[in-house]
């Protein structure tokens, strides 16, 4: 079985979803191991990187404990990402040079 993203630590105004998968975590568990789906993002260690790459503006939060045996996982096109708690929508729009760069990661096949 897959690791697990960190559920956040507190569920208050400290938290932010990535631009590209959703993963809800906060600022500081973004800042220290980035985040479980996104690797290419490189927000590890990178407070700009985080602060770029997610956002604290989204609705509603879908934890996923097995996201292959999840209908819940599946419809919302969670079922390939690690287990975790994820936004079910994004309130900003992803910035234009990020959204090139999740273009090329995707074409890529990361």
């Amino acid at each position: 079985m897959e690791t697990a993203a960190d559920p956040p630590s507190q569920f208050q105004k400290h938290t932010r979803a990535c631009f590209r998968c959703k993963l809800i975590k906060t600022f500081e568990q973004f800042f220290e191991t980035g985040c479980d789906n996104c690797a290419f993002f490189q927000m590890a260690e990178d407070r700009d990187r985080v602060a770029e790459c997610t956002t604290p503006s989204y609705s509603g939060i879908c934890s996923v404990i097995d996201p292959k045996a999840s209908w819940a996982a599946k419809w919302l096109r969670l079922a390939k990402l690690v287990p975790g708690c994820y936004a079910l929508e994004l309130n900003d729009d992803v910035p234009d040079g990020l959204a090139e760069e999740i273009e090329s990661s995707m074409e890529r096949g990361r």
